[in-house]
């Protein structure tokens, strides 16, 4: 395979008989896109993860139930080093409702899933290849004061898991609860402890993370009130909140919820998908505070952008629209940050993840 050419991975809502997953190629060279596979089998693949060898690749499937129990699953793939093609290993049970996030622990030996409906996080033990062992060692039951809007607000809703890395940290975002709720996992890191947890403005409903290695910030994305919080990191992985800032334009009346964050590669940048205003939102990050200073909106070129991803390199930005059934991308400029519209894009069904090998 040429040099120029990165692996990724596209997942998608749909049903098990039609392909839910695509493995694609992305030329960093003109930033054209082509897929190379269509897996099928998996309904509703909504959310994937990479283990840290490179050789397993987890989706979740986003249903209520599974083989007669109320949970959804997540499944392993290996994928082919050499073209990058999946084969099912195996898939079990979440634990909980429609599961929409996963991660893997920092050291390779867990998975960690959220369960939106189900309000609940499981860690399921991993082998030192990376396959699933069943059943989940442990179950994390959400429970905190509930949030202002009754409506998405009713119950505890999981919707993120995210090992702090370099630490035994891992951190739960909870939409429901208006919390993120700080774990230290057990020396065997088949339990995850509660140590404490940060309460965010009432309504925001917390969605997703951003942290990187050697950062001493997070950045929490609340999807119902559009605001990114700046939390510092302290001992134990402790949060306390320094910032919050709109991810849409001053004066914008519309309705949009926020859904995806990342940092840039040198964590000099931070970029917010809106769904609504279908745009994504770039900040610059203050090096020494960690505050974020708006610089750019710039719309997705379709509707509902869900999930996107930096392209390994820093280079690149793709947005997967979940709504107009298009992956986007846009050339980014390293050293400002500001993205740039392209005409390459890939058409795909209702796509909701997207994730670089």
């Amino acid at each position: 395979m040429a040099n120029k050419l990165d692996i990724f991975y596209i997942g998608t809502y749909g049903k098990a008989a039609d392909p839910t997953i695509y493995g694609c190629h992305f030329d960093k060279t003109s930033g054209n896109l082509s897929v190379f596979q269509r897996f099928a089998g998996i309904e509703q693949a909504s959310f994937l993860a990479v283990h840290p060898g490179g050789r397993i690749l987890y989706a979740c499937s986003e249903t209520g139930e599974t083989r007669g129990e109320p949970s959804g699953s997540v499944h392993s793939l290996s994928i082919d080093p050499q073209t990058g093609e999946l084969e099912a290993l195996e898939d079990g049970l979440t634990y909980g409702e429609h599961p929409c996030y996963v991660s893997v622990s920092v050291e390779g030996d867990a998975l960690y899933v959220a369960n939106y409906s189900g309000g609940n996080a499981a860690v399921i033990p991993l082998s030192f290849e990376g396959r699933l062992e069943e059943p989940a060692s442990s179950v994390i039951a959400g429970e905190g004061e509930l949030g202002t809007l009754k409506d998405r607000q009713e119950k505890p809703h999981a919707h993120c898991i995210d090992p702090l890395p370099a630490t035994p940290y891992v951190y739960v975002a909870d939409l429901g609860t208006d919390s993120v709720y700080i774990h230290r996992r057990s020396v065997d890191g088949r339990s995850l402890l509660r140590t404490g947890s940060l309460r965010l403005e009432p309504g925001s409903g917390p969605r997703h993370i951003a942290v990187k290695e050697g950062l001493s910030y997070a950045y929490i994305i609340g999807e119902l009130d559009s605001h990114v919080t700046v939390a510092q990191i302290g001992s134990e992985g402790k949060l306390e909140a320094v910032q919050r800032i709109s991810a849409l334009p001053q004066g914008f009346q519309g309705e949009s919820w926020a859904a995806d964050i990342h940092l840039s590669p040198d964590g000099r940048f931070l970029y917010v998908s809106n769904r609504g205003h279908d745009s994504i939102a770039a900040f610059s990050v203050n090096t020494e505070n960690g505050r974020l200073s708006l610089i750019q909106h710039i719309s997705t070129g379709g509707t509902y952008p869900r999930n996107f991803a930096l392209s390994p390199d820093g280079e690149w930005l793709l947005a997967a629209n979940q709504n107009s059934g298009s992956v986007n991308v846009f050339r980014r400029d390293p050293q400002t940050g500001l993205l740039e519209e392209t005409d390459s894009l890939l058409n795909v069904p209702s796509p909701v993840c997207i994730r670089f090998l």
